[in-house]
């Protein structure tokens, strides 16, 4: 049996070619290694050619659970948030062998930095994602230009996106989601585990937000022509409903874009009306001057001998002038600090914080938004011998926007303060809704009567000319508070002699108070810088448009009584065919579904009805025109 293995093996031997009774042990072992490195480096030669031409499988981006996100939308279902399915471009390196030349030739295609993308695609050999979620007409772009041989190593692939079609309006109140699909500021965050899909059913639930998107257009414009104007660094035009809680408008400029929030730092993102505090200056003396009466320190036949100077301070209070006497209705519609400070001689330490925990300054307010901040209200026993007649002046407290108008709901509730709502309803993908928010009232802060007390008082503001008096609307009563603050030098830790914060509050009308609305422009730079002088015509513009929106009645207003019965003809907008139609003679409310047209621009001028159009009727109608209406 040894004798046909040792003849095997020199069978086998010699048909290799090498009768191995002549091969060397030492041979055998350079034979061996170089077979060895041979097949080695034929192994490395093939993976590097794979490597070079093969392309990784294409695998759209990760998404939690299995299905669509739920969208966001206006309390009319106006889409604010959306998932799509876009696509998304990348590339890979190794195929790329200018990355200057493709870089000039993708950026401008979709308007992404033209240096930063060159450094990415010079990296390391691989593959590199480039832009997210791109919009169709980039991806139209991109497979153009690859049809005409640019763009060498750039591909596409499915992704799932988020898309906010109003872009930077609501960009902080509605937020983002993440690479992997979770909400990370905004509603997007708060609402997350509504908004995600399900696994049973495969969709997110729908959030509807309390914001009337033609409400905040109005309010954005107005905010932005302010920060323009008065140069600025930022302004906020908060509209609240008095009754329910609800934010109708949310206005904060300068915004961001949620669909580039990458591109945008962290300070832009933040949410000014819960995230920024300030000293709220003089507008606050309506809750102090409301504490005081609360507590009967004071009452409305109250009067303070002001003279101009309220010395027992240090440093001494001041009033643009000297005023006299003056009751408490005469405090509040001259926004008198020596008044307030004297008013304020008469309560509590102890009790007057009490009074502002009620009206909920020091704490959140509790709207469904995060990154809220409580703002700054000392302990009594922090307080110094200056601090009751400043805070009764709207200093040495910090407050932010939503609080204010939050607390001034007490106002128009008879007392009670109500919860602020930015959530409407949440339905499900079938239309049933699951939870409905509603009004929420807090707690009662003072009585009915002095709630009326501090109001009509406010409304002396405005009628008796007072220093909101450039608010004055005929037929409409307006309660109102002007604010002009100081703001701290950081450098110096003492207030600016240049940085100011003007401010307006309005609620109407005062016999069935509705709407509250709050405008703050934060240090502006062109002189003026008195809320009653900048802020308040603001306001005043803003109510040409708000009133008649929300149907507000105003005192003569023409009604018609009639005790039979009669049929009215709807009137319906015009179809748009090929030429423009005729549209005078329509009032606002018919002209309103325009403004959602995308394949042309509609500016609605004035209030009323159509009364000019700019092009005239019989105009060919064209994608992209732009039409003017003008209202009277």
């Amino acid at each position: 049996m040894g004798h046909d293995t040792v003849n095997s093996t020199e069978m086998h031997v010699d048909e290799i070619g090498k009768p191995a009774q002549h091969q060397t042990p030492r041979g055998r072992f350079y034979t061996i290694f170089a077979f060895v490195g041979i097949v080695v480096v034929l192994i490395m030669v093939r993976y590097g050619t794979i490597m070079l031409r093969a392309e990784p499988q294409s695998t759209p981006a990760a998404v939690p659970g299995a299905g669509e996100r739920g969208p966001i939308l206006d309390r009319n279902g106006r889409i604010l948030a959306i998932q799509t399915e876009l696509e998304t471009v990348w590339a890979w390196r190794p195929e790329i062998v200018d990355p200057t030349k493709v870089g000039r030739e993708l950026a401008p295609l979709i308007d992404v930095d033209e240096q930063e993308l060159v450094r990415k695609l010079t990296g390391p050999t691989g593959s590199v994602t480039i832009k997210r979620t791109i919009s169709p007409a980039e991806s139209e772009a991109i497979r153009e230009a690859r049809e005409q041989g640019a763009l060498e190593g750039i591909r596409l692939r499915d992704d799932f996106g988020r898309s906010y079609p109003e872009r930077d309006t609501l960009g902080s109140v509605v937020g983002f989601i993440g690479a992997d699909g979770t909400g990370l500021t905004g509603i997007e965050y708060t609402m997350n585990d509504w908004l995600s899909p399900d696994g049973s059913a495969g969709f997110g639930n729908q959030v509807f937000l309390t914001v009337d998107m033609n409400i905040q257009y109005e309010s954005e414009r107005l905010a932005q022509a302010a920060l323009l104007e008065h140069q600025a660094d930022s302004v906020m035009l908060i509209t609240l409903d008095t009754q329910s809680g609800d934010i109708l408008g949310y206005a904060s400029t300068p915004g961001f874009d949620p669909n580039q929030f990458a591109d945008v730092p962290d300070s832009a993102r933040r949410n000014r009306p819960i995230s920024d505090v300030y000293e709220p200056g003089s507008v606050f003396k309506i809750f102090s001057i409301g504490s005081f009466l609360q507590l009967g320190a004071i009452d409305m036949d109250s009067t303070f001998v002001t003279n101009g100077v309220y010395d027992r301070s240090d440093p001494p209070i001041t009033d643009l002038a000297n005023y006299g006497s003056l009751d408490t209705t005469g405090v509040l519609r001259l926004s008198s600090n020596v008044g307030a400070a004297l008013a304020s001689e008469q309560a509590n330490e102890r009790s007057f914080y009490t009074m502002l925990r009620l009206f909920g300054f020091g704490e959140q307010t509790g709207v469904d938004m995060n990154g809220e901040e409580a703002g700054i209200l000392a302990r009594p026993e922090n307080w110094s011998s200056r601090t009751k007649p400043t805070l009764a002046i709207g200093q040495e407290i910090a407050v932010t926007a939503l609080q204010v108008v939050s607390a001034a709901t007490v106002f128009a509730n008879s007392g009670i303060l109500v919860k602020p709502n930015i959530i409407d309803k949440i339905v499900s993908p079938t239309g049933r809704v699951l939870l409905d928010y509603g009004r929420t009232p807090v707690r009662e802060v003072v009585s009915a009567q002095t709630a009326a007390d501090v109001l009509l008082a406010m409304e002396q503001a405005v009628s008796g000319n007072g220093t909101a008096r450039r608010l004055e609307y005929e037929g409409l009563r307006i309660a109102a508070k002007t604010g002009t603050a100081e703001q701290l030098d950081p450098a110096t830790g003492t207030y600016s002699e240049t940085a100011f914060i003007a401010s307006t509050l309005a609620i109407f009308p005062v016999d069935n108070p509705s709407l509250a609305v709050y405008l703050v422009i934060d240090n502006p730079k062109t002189g003026e810088f008195y809320g009653g002088r900048i802020a308040t015509p603001v306001v005043r513009e803003y109510l040409d448009f708000l009133v008649p929106y929300a149907g507000i009645p105003v005192d003569g207003d023409r009604t018609v009584v009639h005790a039979g019965r009669i049929t009215v003809p709807s009137v319906g907008l015009p179809r748009l065919n090929e030429t423009l139609p005729d549209f005078s003679g329509l009032p606002k409310r018919t002209l309103l579904p325009l403004l959602e047209l995308s394949e042309i621009d509609v500016q609605i001028d004035g209030f009323g009805w159509v009364v000019r159009q700019d092009p005239p009727p019989g105009t060919p109608l064209r994608p992209g025109m732009s039409i003017r209406l003008e209202l009277e």
